[in-house]
């Protein structure tokens, strides 16, 4: 009844996402990244319940994507598809490091934070997406693009101030990644359309803790809200973040939808 699917199945994955998708944003625009795109954790798996019921993408102990038909739930289709899920070692909720579709379940969504707390899963934190409808126009003259020369460079820097996590989503960015040097030393970066390629997403940025203070991450937020405008993006999503006050300020960015993130402890599982 639940079997593993390959990209032959993407039509009609995409097809279920659109019916049955709960979150803000389009989930069958990124259906091929979400079902097939690595994460840090290695290559995700998809599972299909029966004739496209639902599916289910897991990676590592995340489960990125359940999805399941409107007309077929209250059937046991999610319950199975999460017992499956569980079964791999998933445990946290939508809020997968480095390729996430969202932060969490969105607070609105009383009924699938409902059916996750029922199984067993528990709230770990809240966060916020924000969005950005005033998208600059100009890049700031101090902010560089990055190029096939500099990108190991930058990603060597990504990773010692911030992580392998934050350089596995820089490096899917492509072109759309931008940094700052002070006094030829990289001070910062700031990256977009890495995750959830084709919504508009900001991120991932930082500034080194020493050159913090400066106006950097503004600069390079203002490069990259540009080049989505470049893009033809008529407003850039800033996702899973508590920098209100940074973002107001910066890019007069508002909430858009608050998320919370639900886990479950290994020893609580079936």
């Amino acid at each position: 009844m639940i079997r593993s699917a390959t990209r032959a199945d993407l039509p009609r994955i995409v097809a279920l996402f659109a019916k049955a998708n709960d979150a803000p944003y389009d989930l069958a625009v990124v259906a091929a990244e979400k079902c097939f795109g690595a994460g840090v954790s290695g290559d995700p798996v998809v599972r299909v319940f029966g004739d496209f019921g639902g599916v289910a993408v897991t990676c590592g102990k995340s489960l990125r994507i359940l999805a399941v038909d409107r007309d077929q739930r209250r059937q046991g289709v999610g319950s199975a598809l999460l017992r499956d899920a569980e079964s791999r070692g998933a445990r946290i909720v939508a809020a997968e490091a480095g390729n996430y579709f969202t932060p969490g379940v969105i607070m609105s969504d009383t009924a699938t934070i409902d059916f996750f707390t029922k199984r067993g899963f528990r709230e770990t934190a809240t966060t916020y997406n924000l969005i950005a409808d005033k998208l600059p126009t100009e890049i700031p003259g101090d902010v560089l693009r990055t190029t096939q020369q500099t990108r190991d460079r930058l990603l060597a820097f990504i990773e010692k101030e911030f992580g392998r996590i934050w350089r596995f989503e820089a490096s899917n960015a492509g072109d759309n990644l931008f940094y700052v040097e002070v006094d030829g030393t990289i001070a910062g970066f700031a990256a977009h359309d890495a995750n959830n390629r084709g919504l508009g997403f900001f991120g991932p940025t930082g500034v080194a803790r020493i050159h913090r203070g400066r106006g950097l991450g503004g600069r390079l937020l203002q490069a990259s809200l540009a080049d989505l405008r470049r893009l033809g993006y008529e407003r850039a999503i800033i996702p899973w973040t508590d920098a209100l006050d940074f973002y107001r300020k910066a890019c007069g960015a508002t909430v858009a939808a608050r998320f919370v993130t639900l886990a479950r402890d290994v020893d609580s599982a079936p």
